[in-house]
């Protein structure tokens, strides 16, 4: 998903930024606890996962 995407929340964007590096890859994911974006590096290993309370 693209950092631009307006489906992004601003707390999430702003959390994701800190870890952002070139070639990362941000999904959207839905699990059991609702909506989660998943921080993956370039290999597809998960960096953070972040979701709102």
């Amino acid at each position: 998903m693209p950092l631009d995407h307006p489906e992004i929340p601003p707390l999430i964007l702003e959390a994701v930024l800190q870890y952002w590096q070139p070639g990362y890859v941000l999904h959207r994911m839905v699990t059991k606890q609702g909506l989660e974006w998943w921080l993956l590096d370039t290999e597809g290993g998960l960096i953070e996962a972040f979701w709102l309370d």
